[in-house]
Parts: C-alpha cells; sequence; structure tokens
C-alpha cells in the first residue's frame, strides 16, 4: 500500500495568504468576501469535486486505521463546509439532503470498522502472546531434552569406566594368580584354582553388566528420541496453527475500508455536480425570462 499524506478540503479552495500588516489584513479580508461573493462557482465546483476524488482514493500507510478514519471525515467535512459557504446558490436542499445521508452512512461504515478492527488487534495480541508461549516452550523442551540426553550419556559413561576399571583389575588379579600358580603339575592336570575361577565368574559378569549398560542405553536413547519427535512435531504444529491465525488476522487488520470511502466520495460527487447542472439551469431560464 502507497500512502498518500492527508490533504483537507481547505488546501484546495483556498491559496495560502502571507502575512500582512493590519490594514493589509483589513483591505485582504474585504477582498476575501468580494472573492466570495464573485466566486465562479463552475471553477469552484471543479475544485472541490477534484478534492473529493482525491479523498475517495486516500489511501492509508498502516493500521490501526481509526485515527485515520477520523480525520479523513475531518478532511472531507471541511471541504464540503467550506464549498457550501463560498457557493451557496449550488447547495440546494436535494444536494445538502444527499451529503447528509453520504456522510451518515460513512460515518456508520468507519465507525463499524473501527470497532472491528479493536477487537481483531484484541484478537491478534492474543494470538500472538499465545504464539510466543508456544514457541518460548518448543524452545524450552529442546534445550531439555538436549540436556537430559547429554546427562544420560554422561551417567552412562561413568559406569562403564567404572565397569571397565573393575574388569581391568580383575584382569591383573587373574593374571597374578596364574603366574603364582603356574607350575608343571597344575598345567598338566590342567586343575584350576578356586581363586582364579571366582576371577574369571567376576570378569563374565561385569562384562555381561558392562554390555546391558549398554543396551539399556540405546534402548533409553531410542525411547527419548520418540517421545522428543511426538512432542516436538505437536508444538511445530500448534505453533504453526497459531503463525496462521496471526497472518488472517493481520489480513483482516489491513482493511483500510477504501472501497466504501470511494463509493460515498461518487456519491457526493454526483450530488454535486447534479446540483451545478441544476443552478446552470436555473440562472439559464432566468436570463430567458429577462
Amino acid at each position: 500500500m502507497t500512502f498518500e499524506p492527508r490533504m483537507r478540503g481547505r488546501r484546495f479552495l483556498r491559496p495560502a495568504l502571507k502575512k500582512s500588516s493590519k490594514r493589509e489584513k483589513q483591505t485582504s479580508n474585504a477582498r476575501s468576501y468580494l472573492q466570495t461573493e464573485t466566486a465562479d462557482p463552475s471553477r469552484m465546483t471543479s475544485g472541490v469535486l477534484n478534492a473529493i476524488d482525491h479523498l475517495g482514493n486516500q489511501r492509508f500507510m498502516l493500521p490501526p486505521f481509526a485515527d485515520h478514519f477520523e480525520r479523513w471525515l475531518k478532511d472531507l467535512q471541511s471541504l464540503l463546509k467550506e464549498f457550501e459557504t463560498q457557493v451557496p446558490q449550488i447547495a440546494d436542499e436535494s444536494l445538502r439532503k444527499e451529503i447528509g445521508e453520504s456522510m451518515r452512512d460513512i460515518q456508520l461504515i468507519l465507525a463499524e470498522r473501527s470497532k472491528a478492527e479493536n477487537a481483531q488487534s484484541h484478537v491478534s495480541n492474543l494470538l500472538q502472546q499465545q504464539l510466543a508461549r508456544g514457541e518460548a516452550e518448543l524452545a524450552q523442551f529442546e534445550h531439555t531434552y538436549r540436556v537430559q540426553t547429554h546427562e544420560v550419556r554422561k551417567e552412562y559413561e561413568r559406569n562403564s569406566q567404572k565397569i571397565h576399571d573393575e574388569i581391568d583389575q580383575l584382569d591383573r588379579r587373574r593374571i597374578e594368580i596364574l603366574r603364582k600358580n603356574a607350575n608343571i603339575f597344575r598345567r598338566i592336570f590342567r586343575k584350576q584354582d578356586n581363586a582364579i575361577a571366582g576371577t574369571n565368574i567376576a570378569l563374565d559378569s561385569r562384562r555381561s553388566k558392562l554390555r546391558d549398560s549398554e543396551r539399556n542405553l540405546q534402548d533409553e536413547l531410542m525411547k527419548r528420541q520418540e517421545e522428543y519427535a511426538t512432542r516436538r512435531q505437536k508444538l511445530i504444529t500448534e505453533i504453526d496453527a497459531l503463525r496462521q491465525k496471526v497472518r488472517e488476522a493481520a489480513m483482516i487488520a489491513e482493511d483500510d475500508a477504501m472501497e466504501k470511502r470511494q463509493e460515498i466520495c461518487q456519491r457526493i460527487h454526483i450530488a454535486i455536480a447534479s446540483a451545478s447542472q441544476r443552478n446552470q439551469t436555473n440562472l439559464g431560464s432566468q436570463t430567458s425570462d429577462s
């Protein structure tokens, strides 16, 4: 959307005056009065119609538009009031009636639009808050998962290292026993010392425990990964839905009621042009009669 600076009707109908002395002001006031009395209706009508068309095509930069609506209405009212003041012969009863109805219609439309905009703004704020909480929850969930997974791995590594140390100690003990009892008779008859048998059993137990620990780690990591993926996808789906609602709310809020304002300005344009034509017809009839 492009933004056109607001333009009050007064600017279309009256040029800016330079500062002057008191005497010059008195002369200027008199001249202004005479100019009003002798204003060219056709020229004044053309100027006000151009100004009305400009207001009808005016776009507003960004929402909220309530303030823009209020300023736009004041500009239109000021323009029509000055036109009626400067060219009263055109502003007949029919024109005043049409302008009054048009102004009431657009005031009602813009008031309803402002009310809807305020309600939508409230909804948008709630959606933004929900979205922020959802994104924060997702970020916290991912952080917690990484921390907990890291702790699980560290705990496994500590336990694994402890078992490895026990295995190394048992291995050293077994070797020492073998060295002390390594005589020819034992090797020949393959007799196994009770101490060695106990050490071997302890070694097997530790190795089995190490394998179980590794399997438990993999099972727990897989379970955590599945739970993480399910929960994360649920949060992402909720966040995407909220983002879509926020986008839809923003699209609704971008309605600056330009079509309705154009329609009203076209109605006023047609009413003024018709009033001007009636005035010219009446003037022509008076001239013919005289």
